[in-house]
């Protein structure tokens, strides 16, 4: 059994990903090599291999229609832990079903703290540096002029590497199976 993590997520698009990518360099470098993404399923083991894992992925998204997602401010997980977040509103609750659809079977965990998606800026800081950040980012995420929502259209299965970066190992569009709209 593969002892490497593997974790679920939704890659930010354009400009603001670009933007939150900048952002996570400036405020946390040491984990600014992981791409700006909301995680729909948190690092975990696999019951299974990643090919049974990436069948459910795909049984999962293939019905489901791609949907919008909306960053509206920021916030902290203090004093549980330090990481700083952008939250999210619209399509939040869609990324809420979408996690607790594919917790399951070979990708099934009892998370370590309750699902909340958001966009993770810094994280593994102390209160100091919690606080610090956090005014950053509230005075960075102000002077942002670009859009605020993205649209979800394809998952990631992403496998932590020994190095602690993260590989891509495929993408899931959302909807493949669903039929053409007719006009």
């Amino acid at each position: 059994m593969d002892e490497l993590s593997y974790a679920v997520v939704a890659y930010l698009p354009g400009r603001l990903g670009r933007f939150v990518d900048h952002l996570r360099q400036r405020v946390n470098p040491a984990f600014a090599c992981w791409q700006a993404h909301v995680t729909l399923l948190p690092p975990r083991l696999l019951r299974g291999t990643p090919e049974e894992s990436l069948a459910k992925i795909r049984q999962t998204c293939g019905p489901l229609e791609p949907f919008e997602v909306a960053v509206d401010g920021w916030s902290t997980f203090w004093p549980v832990n330090g990481v700083v977040y952008l939250t999210l509103g619209k399509g939040s609750e869609r990324l809420v079903q979408l996690h607790d659809a594919l917790n399951c079977d070979g990708l099934a965990q009892q998370e370590v703290y309750p699902y909340i998606p958001h966009i993770t800026l810094a994280q593994q800081l102390d209160e100091t540096g919690t606080q610090k950040v956090l005014a950053e980012v509230a005075s960075e995420w102000t002077r942002y002029d670009g859009e605020v929502s993205f649209r979800v259209e394809s998952l990631t299965l992403v496998r932590q590497m020994p190095d602690n970066r993260w590989a891509d190992l495929a993408p899931v569009p959302l909807g493949i199976l669903l039929a053409p709209s007719r006009k």
